[in-house]
């Protein structure tokens, strides 16, 4: 079986304290321009209008102050940059040192959601973005995971869960007797084939801030809800899972 059961209930009650409050939230902001100061005079490059007009350009940040955290979510579906500081002050105003995932390179951003403007700074690069640059909403529960480091909110997890189940179902008509030989191997191929996959889901998580065992924890638990649901139920989420699937090989 994929998903092995974990005797850890101290890991569950970790997974289930990590509610995030109504405060969570992302900010999608465009680089108006890039200055490099290491270098005299200052270079600095204007972002063209092609760019800016890309939702795929644009840098996203999650943050909850409550928590006192903030994300930059890159398109790989991690978080770039972490602030384990950032505040706001009596007007609104963002502010905290950030961490690169990669590398640990210190930077500093400051962020106003009120006027939408923001400017990081790494070394002696500056990006930068002017007033009405970020648009202020909700985070989404992919977001929220990330932030919060909690896999039972992740996406990947959730599918993997489910589609381990759905592996499952296939795997037990595979062996059913009294199925033809042709609709049988038809039915063990496609259980290996999803299995597959949901191997690869979870693997895929494992640069989130999760550990492993949280990770296969929160799969598990999916799995078991996942299996006591409704047909319909059970059609929703797989169909959910088939979206993710689709944004991934996009």
């Amino acid at each position: 079986m994929l998903l092995r059961t974990l005797a850890c209930i101290a890991i569950a009650q970790s997974l289930a304290g990590h509610a995030a409050t109504a405060e969570t939230l992302q900010a999608r902001c465009k680089v108006a321009k890039t200055t490099d100061m290491s270098v005299s005079p200052q270079k600095v490059e204007t972002t063209s209008d092609y760019v800016r007009s890309r939702p795929d350009f644009d840098w996203v940040f999650v943050y909850d102050l409550d928590l006192g955290r903030l994300c930059q979510v890159a398109n790989e579906g991690i978080c770039a940059l972490i602030s384990e500081d950032v505040k706001a002050d009596d007007a609104g105003k963002l502010t905290g040192s950030t961490a690169a995932f990669s590398s640990g390179e210190r930077g500093n951003l400051i962020l106003s959601p009120q006027r939408g403007n923001w400017v990081f700074q790494t070394g002696l690069k500056q990006t930068m973005g002017g007033a009405g640059d970020c648009s202020l909403s909700p985070a989404t529960p992919q977001q929220v995971a990330l932030l919060f480091r909690d896999p039972a909110r992740d996406i990947d997890l959730l599918c993997a869960g489910r589609l381990s189940v759905e592996a499952q179902i296939l795997q037990s008509l595979g062996n059913d007797q009294t199925g033809g030989e042709m609709y049988r191997a038809e039915k063990l191929s496609q259980a290996q084939n999803i299995m597959a996959v949901a191997v690869s889901l979870l693997d895929r998580t494992g640069n989130r801030g999760y550990g492993r065992d949280e990770s296969v924890l929160a799969a598990q638990m999916e799995s078991e809800a996942y299996a006591r649901r409704s047909e319909a139920e059970r059609r929703n989420g797989f169909l959910e899972c088939e979206a993710r699937l689709q944004e991934l090989n996009r």
